[in-house]
């Protein structure tokens, strides 16, 4: 069913009030977000942006939404486009998007990952979901790597209970193996940190090419795994 035309202008205002936003981030970081400033910068009345978003959570909310929702389409995308048979150059090309999102939308990655916003309290049962879905581009990935016979996972040997007991029930949500859950987890965490030194020009003079080495390391990963990132 077509949109109307009040709908559509209504989501276009949101997304420049959005844009504005994402600006004020660029200039001053997460916790620069001020409806005021964006109102000022619009050239309309801070109560104005009201009618478009409730408060200023509810814009911090949409921000990081779109963030989640951006980075695990990258993903996905990237794993539609190559061949599906071959898992290990999925999962190269799944971390290689994640990346270029990272490097191409850097103020919305540090909203989602980096300094949280004083006073702001993410509603979980709205940004988890949203949080999990690049886990999950991955997960499926390795379910049906594991299925084919073509990725053995190790036993989770003295792991702490305490994190045993969070990866099971994450595995009991979304079917798969607890090792998975955490090998997700482990390559992950080591991604984002060369990303997140990568964004705060850290990593460039350490070695050479942020990007280039970002490449190398993920391609030892899967190849870690018993797969051929191609």
């Amino acid at each position: 069913m077509p949109r109307t035309r009040d709908a559509v202008q209504y989501e276009n205002m949101q997304d420049k009030i959005k844009s504005a936003a994402r600006e004020r981030m660029a200039a001053h970081g997460t916790a620069g977000i001020n409806l005021r400033e964006i109102a000022r910068k619009m050239d309309i009345t801070a109560p104005a942006i009201y009618r478009y978003f409730p408060s200023l959570d509810d814009l911090i909310t949409a921000l990081i939404l779109d963030s989640f929702n951006g980075i695990a389409d990258a993903m996905a995308y990237a794993d539609a486009n190559v061949p599906q048979e071959n898992y290990g150059v999925r999962l190269y090309a799944i971390g290689m998007a994640y990346r270029q999102w990272a490097v191409d939308h850097p103020v919305d990655f540090q909203l989602i990952y980096g300094n949280p916003i004083p006073g702001y309290v993410a509603p979980a049962e709205i940004t988890v979901p949203a949080a999990r879905r690049a886990f999950v581009v991955i997960g499926v990935v390795l379910q049906q790597a594991i299925q084919a016979g073509a990725l053995k996972l190790n036993p989770l040997e003295g792991l702490p209970p305490s994190n045993a007991a969070f990866f099971e029930g994450i595995a009991r949500e979304y079917g798969i193996p607890p090792e998975a859950i955490e090998l997700i987890t482990d390559v992950w965490s080591q991604m984002h940190g060369r990303i997140m030194l990568e964004l705060l020009h850290h990593f460039d003079p350490v070695v050479g090419s942020s990007g280039d080495y970002f490449a190398y390391k993920l391609k030892q990963y899967v190849r870690a795994l018993g797969l051929d990132p191609g």
